[in-house]
């Protein structure tokens, strides 16, 4: 039995697809369940704080949002 679930997703249908997967599996197992946004180092840009703000985060917020995630379970 899973208590708490982390999961590492990017801004891609791929990280949507993973991060549905993991909301289902903490609904199941009553499970707390940690996000967290992945950049690959490769593409980090050189202002990559403001990158996160304006492009990563509004992406990653569009995935959570449509499950029906409490806010604050991800900020």
């Amino acid at each position: 039995m899973y208590t708490t679930i982390i999961c590492a997703i990017e801004a891609s249908d791929e990280g949507k697809e993973i991060l549905s997967k993991a909301y289902e599996l903490s609904k199941l197992y009553k499970a707390k369940l940690f996000i967290t946004h992945i950049i690959p180092y490769t593409l980090l840009p050189k202002d990559y704080q403001k990158e996160l703000k304006e492009n990563v985060l509004p992406e990653i917020e569009s995935m959570i949002l449509p499950l029906g995630i409490a806010k604050k379970m991800w900020q």
